[in-house]
Formats: structure tokens, C-alpha cells, sequence
């Protein structure tokens, strides 16, 4: 068979039915009644006969397109499938939403945030996988909306909203970079996909409490060591879910009984103390049994349990636990409420102990973190939650009439 020529390729003409012509080893052109001449490479993968399109004439010349038969026509003979080679190739030349968000992430969250993981989160289990494939110019949105509303569906209206918060954010970024002509999420409402949301005041009372610690120490739990022990850690140092799911053994010091979390694991990008009392630092200690894993709670080598996995293993035990319906987020507004309200401590000192900024004027101006009086709470509240399995009056440990924080109080009865 002869090699194309220019003048050969120029002067094809339409028939009334399609036909092609063939230079060999599978390139040929294709000419349809319209007169639209297309390049097309045909090859036998995979057990079956299979045609890749190259291009279409003049738009493809002649020369580059047997320069691009030439390309998959070598990775035939190498065992690669031409077709998987141009779809990636294809891909990569898209615009799509996980390109514009991994973007967006790389050049402005990374830089700008002092927490980016909070987005990276938001990035992995949600916008890539329900809109990531979606290439910018189909953008609109409805296809946001319709997104959204899965979120929504799957129980989780206020994560919906926070999802959303993400898009526009990255949309704008894509518009000033001139990705995109406009943000299709602009004008879309977390009243219109989420609703309206109300603050969460659900926490566990000191009954409540009780029972949980009861299931949690019974036969009847059927949960894993490393979910069990996370949510008593959880309620004995209020400390937040990612925070624990992001902790590494090289954080805890049982030496002088401190956990020691980095800025860029916590929620206000300071680096965050937390006294270990004694119940606290056994669990951490049973966790470590045997594990050779960097992280306290891992699913599998060298990575952190999945951002749901907490959430999703406390879904399971509600009915059998025997209170209303609670979260893991729950238990940290327990901690607070109880110190309060039960051991009477500083308000001040529990917003350390949860590790809240400070208004302004006092941030500037007190730096002072109050570790010992944090150190001693943690210490009574510990004290309190193991003395809930005993069924008698608690007299609260005091000091000349008052707790070792200074606060006038009186026995506590359980």
C-alpha cells in the first residue's frame, strides 16, 4: 500500500455512502457523504478489534497525523492499549473541577490557611468524588445543586453548606484566574441546600454519661478497641474529633503525662497541651499495645483512620446505648458543659481546656495558658467520670473548703 500524500488527502471526495482508504498497519482516512475526512487508527487489544480517532482534516494534517498514529502505533507493539492512552491524554487536557480545586488548593489554600486540611478534607470525600470528573465548561449550576443535595440526602445538611462554602470560594478562584467566565455557585444559598442552621445544643447529662461509660465497658458494645477507647478519650479531654484522628505517637509523652499537638493539627493553628491524666494515659498506653503504626488511630499502615469512621461506628450504637441520639462533637459539648456546671471551674479555664482563642484584647494581651489549672481540671473531671460507676455520694476532693482551682463548691451527688 502506498504512503498518503498531501494532494491525494486534499482531493478525496464524498460518495453517497462513507468509505476510507488505508496507508497500512491500521492508519486510515475516513470520508463521510458531508465530505468530513477524519484520521483513524485501527488495532486488535484485548482480545477485540478497536479504532482510535486521531483527528479530523485539515484541522489534522497529514503529517501530524502519522506522527500520532506513529505514538500509539509504538505503544501497540510495547503491550500498551492506545485507547486508555489517548482518554488520559484527553483528561489531561480538560479542565475539570478536580483540577481547578487541586489548583486551588496547592496555590492559595496551602499558602493562605492555617488550617488547609479542613478544606483537603472537603476535597477528598466530597467535591472530587460527586464533581470532580465534570469538566468546567459543563459546569452549572444545577450540577452543583444536584451535588449538593446528595450531601444532603445522606443525612448531612449542615456539611452540605460547608461544601458549598468550598465551591464558591474555589469557583471565584477559577474566575480570576480566568478558568472560568463565572462562579456558578454565586448565587446559591445555604438556606436553599442545607437550610437554615441552627445551633447544635444536644450534650449528655450526667445520667447519660453514666450509661455511655456503662455500654462502653460492656459485652454488648461489639466495637473495636481504638473506637471504644477514642470516645472515652474524647470525653475525658474534650478534645476534637480530627484532632484525635490526627494523632501520632510522637505526640504523647507519658514521661511527664502531655499530649502535645501540633499546630497544623488543630483548629486554631496553635500548638495545643493536653494533660494526660492517669485513665487517659492507660488508654493511650492500651492503644499502643502491639501497634506499629505512626498514627493512635489507624485503620491500616502509616495512615489515620477515615474522616467517617468515628461518626459512622457511634451511628451504629445508638439504639443499643439506651440515650438520645448523640455525636462525637456531642461529647466535647459535654466535657464543657460539665465542668461547668458540676465542678464549677473557670469558664476561663475551660475555654483553654478546649482550646478556644481567646477574645482579642485578651489574647494580646494574656498569653498566659494556665497549664496547672488546665492540668487540674482534666485531673478532677477524670476523677469524676470514674467515680459516675459508683453508686454512692461523691464528696469532691477540697482544700480548706474549696477544689484545688480556688472555686467555692459543694459535694456533688451522684
Amino acid at each position: 500500500m502506498k504512503k498518503f500524500t498531501d494532494n491525494q488527502i486534499k482531493n478525496l471526495k464524498p460518495e453517497e455512502k462513507t468509505y476510507r482508504i488505508t496507508e497500512g498497519n491500521g492508519f486510515y482516512i475516513r470520508v463521510t457523504p458531508q465530505g468530513k475526512k477524519a484520521w483513524l487508527y485501527r488495532y486488535h487489544y484485548a482480545g477485540k478489534d478497536q479504532t482510535v480517532t486521531l483527528g479530523y482534516y485539515p484541522t489534522m494534517t497529514l503529517s501530524q497525523a502519522r506522527t500520532a498514529y506513529q505514538e500509539l502505533f509504538d505503544l501497540w507493539q510495547s503491550g500498551v492499549g492506545p485507547k486508555a492512552h489517548m482518554l488520559k491524554l484527553l483528561e489531561a487536557k480538560t479542565d475539570t473541577i478536580k483540577k481547578l480545586v487541586e489548583g486551588w488548593y496547592t496555590n492559595y489554600i496551602l499558602k493562605e490557611r492555617k488550617q488547609p486540611l479542613q478544606i483537603k478534607q472537603l476535597i477528598d470525600a466530597d467535591i472530587i468524588p460527586l464533581l470532580g470528573a465534570v469538566e468546567l465548561a459543563k459546569l452549572s449550576p444545577a450540577l452543583v445543586t444536584n451535588a449538593l443535595d446528595k450531601i444532603v440526602k445522606r443525612g448531612s445538611p449542615v456539611h452540605a453548606n460547608k461544601v458549598l462554602a468550598a465551591l464558591k470560594q474555589a469557583f471565584s478562584y477559577g474566575v480570576r484566574r480566568g478558568a472560568m467566565t463565572e462562579n456558578p455557585a454565586m448565587l446559591l444559598q445555604a438556606r436553599d441546600i442545607g437550610g437554615i442552621e441552627k445551633p447544635r445544643d444536644r450534650y449528655l447529662t450526667t445520667d447519660e454519661i453514666k450509661t455511655l461509660l456503662l455500654f462502653l465497658d460492656s459485652d454488648n458494645n461489639r466495637m473495636s478497641l481504638q473506637t471504644k477507647l477514642a470516645i472515652k478519650i474524647i470525653l475525658h479531654t474534650g478534645i476534637r474529633t480530627g484532632e484525635l484522628r490526627l494523632a501520632t505517637w510522637s505526640e504523647i509523652d507519658y514521661q511527664n503525662s502531655l499530649w502535645t499537638i501540633p499546630k497544623e493539627h488543630t483548629k486554631q493553628g496553635e500548638v495545643m497541651h493536653i494533660h494526660l491524666t492517669e485513665p487517659v494515659k492507660a488508654m493511650f498506653k492500651d492503644l499502643q499495645n502491639g501497634s506499629t503504626c505512626e498514627y493512635v488511630l489507624s485503620a491500616k499502615e502509616g495512615e489515620p483512620i477515615s474522616l467517617k469512621a468515628l461518626s459512622r461506628a457511634i451511628n451504629r450504637i445508638q439504639e443499643r446505648v439506651g440515650i438520645p441520639h448523640w455525636t462525637a462533637h456531642d461529647l466535647r459539648r459535654s466535657f464543657c458543659t460539665q465542668l461547668g456546671e458540676r465542678l464549677h471551674i473557670d469558664p476561663v479555664v475551660i475555654e483553654k481546656c478546649l482550646g478556644h482563642k481567646m477574645p482579642k484584647i485578651m489574647a494580646t494581651y494574656n498569653k498566659n495558658e494556665m497549664l496547672h489549672q488546665r492540668k487540674e481540671a482534666l485531673i478532677q473531671w477524670s476523677q469524676h467520670l470514674d467515680l459516675l460507676l459508683q453508686n454512692n455520694v461523691i464528696s469532691m476532693q477540697t482544700h480548706n473548703g474549696r477544689n484545688p482551682l480556688g472555686i467555692k463548691q459543694s459535694c456533688s451527688t451522684i
